[in-house]
C-alpha cells in the first residue's frame, strides 16, 4: 500500500490506497498542495482533519467540473471513490492520519 488511512483517536484503520490508485489521484493531491499549501506525502504521516476533507471534497467537484471524465476511466472511479469515502468521514467528523510508506 502506498497510503493507508487510519482514525486518530484509536488508530483503527480505514482504507488504503496502493500505488495505482495514489497516481490516479495525483492530480488531486498536487491541486490540494496548492489550496491548502499542505502535500501528502506517500512517503510521510499527514494530519487531514475534516475542514481539510472538505477542501479535498471541493477540489473534486471542481476537478470533476473540468475533466473529461471518459478519458480515463479508471481514474475517474478511483477519484469519485476517493470523493466518497472523504465526505463519509467528514461528515462524520473523523480525523484521519494518512501513514506513508
Amino acid at each position: 500500500m502506498a497510503l493507508d488511512f487510519h482514525k486518530v483517536t484509536n488508530n483503527e484503520y480505514l482504507f488504503g490506497l496502493d500505488d495505482k490508485k495514489l497516481a490516479n489521484l495525483e492530480a488531486i493531491f498536487d491541486l490540494f498542495k496548492d489550496w491548502s499549501g499542505m502535500y501528502i506525502d506517500p512517503y510521510k504521516d499527514t494530519l487531514l482533519t475534516v475542514e481539510n476533507q472538505k477542501v479535498i471534497i471541493k477540489i473534486i467537484d471542481a476537478y470533476i467540473d473540468k475533466k473529461d471524465l471518459n478519458v480515463n476511466k479508471q481514474q475517474t472511479i478511483d477519484v469519485v471513490e476517493f470523493r466518497a469515502l472523504m465526505s463519509f468521514f467528514s461528515n462524520k467528523r473523523i480525523v484521519i492520519k494518512i501513514i506513508g510508506d
